[in-house]
């Protein structure tokens, strides 16, 4: 597989390869992640949504733990698979087995004194990014839902596969609480008419995915970080009205009445 390569303004100084082509490994000096969860597809109750554990072993690095850059060459099979996997299953079935682990996660947290904060504020969305960043472990191959802002959004040939995947579409999605971290989604599939490109803004974005790995990366001070990898069936955009839509659908409304006032 070919190594197709991207710049993105604003995100990385380096330049980084697209994700479902590079194969190539970086290494940080950070110990072996403790698990303090089973994953979940080793717990299996053969739902839908569960996955082969198969597919999530390789991901996990001896040194590194779930944190590596790219994917792995010993990765891509598992990879390829669960993106297959998630554009069979229904969407709203998806959702709702995200929802149901968000559940699950919230009885947890509500023991963590870190999380205290969050508790505070009653109409606050659930802390998805920051529990997934603080219990990687409990997250992996589970079903997570975010919404936010979208980037980046470029689509690409998915490359030689088993499973007749043609075009893959990788999006850098901003969410509330995460500091200006992204999450990187790939998925099968897009709305309709939504932008594209490496520097663009579009709101009221959300996917449902799994999450695979922590993809690692350079910011612009060359800075390792890295960003939660979700492979999802697709993303979801619900563009709010422009407000000059907005002024001319009042306008036609106003001539409607006015036209029907007249006798």
């Amino acid at each position: 597989m070919k190594s197709a390569v991207c710049k993105v303004k604003n995100e990385c100084k380096l330049v980084f390869c697209t994700l479902h082509f590079a194969l190539c490994t970086l290494h940080f000096a950070v110990a072996p992640l403790v698990t303090d969860q089973r994953v979940f597809a080793e717990e299996s109750s053969n739902v839908a949504t569960d996955l082969d554990p198969s597919w999530l072993q390789p991901t996990k690095h001896p040194q590194t733990g779930l944190l590596s850059r790219s994917i792995r060459p010993e990765e891509a099979t598992g990879y390829f698979a669960i993106l297959n996997h998630a554009r069979q299953l229904p969407l709203l079935e998806l959702k709702s087995t995200a929802k149901q682990f968000q559940a699950e996660r919230l009885a947890v947290i509500r023991r963590d004194p870190d999380f205290r904060p969050y508790f505070r504020k009653p109409d606050a969305e659930f802390p998805t990014f920051a529990d997934l960043f603080r219990h990687p472990e409990s997250y992996h191959g589970r079903l997570v839902t975010f919404r936010g802002h979208l980037r980046r959004l470029i689509s690409s040939s998915a490359g030689e596969n088993a499973h007749g995947l043609q075009q893959l579409h990788e999006a850098w999605l901003y969410v509330d609480g995460a500091q200006q971290n992204p999450v990187v989604v790939v998925c099968t599939e897009l709305p309709p008419n939504i932008p594209t490109g490496s520097d663009i803004l579009v709101d009221f974005v959300s996917a449902t995915g799994y999450f695979f790995k922590r993809y690692g990366y350079e910011d612009r001070s060359g800075q390792p970080r890295f960003a939660p990898l979700i492979l999802a069936q697709r993303l979801e955009w619900t563009p709010r009205p422009q407000r000059s839509e907005l002024l001319s659908s009042g306008m036609m409304f106003g001539l409607t009445l006015g036209t029907g006032l007249v006798v």
